[in-house]
């Protein structure tokens, strides 16, 4: 159960801020709730990949809980900040062309595509689009800033005032440093596949509860176990697009994920079916 979480109003109804959880929490039962990361919102092919609509569908799925939502930020040619994992906007867009070549009016005329190709109306968002449409949903955000714009990013954060709804990937030690550097109220995450690799994030400032630590399965398991005893917040990403032949894993199958690397937070390419395998076990728990 999330006993030190916050409420809030939402249409109605409560959101429990799961964020909070890792936050404050550092005494509760392991596992007690995973925090369930949406990766580009979730790769279901009746949405355009990275769309507000998709965005939209996920954190309605989640009903009382929050989601993080996993987006990539890439700068335009007119220095504006949007949301494309693709360097080109050719996959996923009417659009051709590398998206930093690109003009913001060219960007705006675009329509997203769906994943079998079907043109939708929605444009590609901005990042202050973005920011604009979670400020008041349960959705936090999880930032794969794909250019050196960190601090771009971290800026138009602290102008939406919502640092603390906000967890960064960074997959080299100068971006880690940056961010830190930059901002000491977002989670901040580094790749951790080494001892060397965690000493290295040791030796970056970080305020206390804002690390987090994105294991593989090339992590030991000697030093899962050591960044548990040092209480770490510990992530993994699932990956069934690529692992899975695109379709979800059965429930057992996140639930043993989670088990096995003792994660606190899952990355999953269908986090509406992870968050109710979880919740589900969840449920049982609380029922026996």
């Amino acid at each position: 159960m999330l006993t030190n979480s916050r409420s809030v109003p939402f249409s109605g109804k409560k959101i429990s801020y799961a964020f909070l959880f890792f936050l404050l929490c550092t005494t509760c039962a392991l596992h007690a709730q995973v925090v369930i990361v949406g990766h580009r919102g979730g790769l279901y092919a009746q949405y355009p990949e990275s769309s507000i609509t998709l965005f939209n569908a996920t954190a309605e799925s989640f009903k009382n809980d929050t989601v993080f939502i996993e987006i990539d930020l890439r700068k335009s040619k007119d220095g504006s900040l949007y949301l494309m994992h693709d360097p080109t906007v050719d996959r996923t867009t009417t659009g051709k062309g590398q998206l930093e070549e690109l003009s913001d009016d060219y960007l705006n005329s675009l329509r997203l595509k769906t994943k079998g190709g079907k043109i939708t109306g929605e444009h590609i968002p901005t990042f202050d689009e973005m920011l604009t449409f979670i400020k008041n949903r349960n959705i936090n955000l999880m930032l794969d800033i794909k250019a050196p714009v960190h601090k771009q990013a971290l800026e138009q954060v602290k102008k939406h005032r919502m640092e603390n709804r906000m967890l960064v990937l960074t997959f080299k030690d100068e971006f880690t440093r940056l961010v830190a550097e930059t901002d000491q109220n977002v989670l901040l995450s580094a790749l951790i596949e080494t001892g060397e690799a965690w000493n290295a994030f040791e030796q970056i400032p970080v305020r206390a509860g804002k690390r987090i630590a994105y294991i593989t399965a090339r992590t030991p398991a000697e030093l899962i176990s050591r960044l548990r005893q040092e209480k770490v917040r510990i992530m993994a990403d699932v990956s069934e697009d690529s692992t899975n032949g695109g379709k979800p894993m059965p429930a057992d199958g996140y639930r043993v994920k989670v088990k096995e690397q003792q994660l606190d937070i899952l990355i999953s390419d269908y986090p509406v079916e992870a968050h109710h395998a979880l919740g589900s076990e969840k449920r049982q728990q609380n029922e026996n």
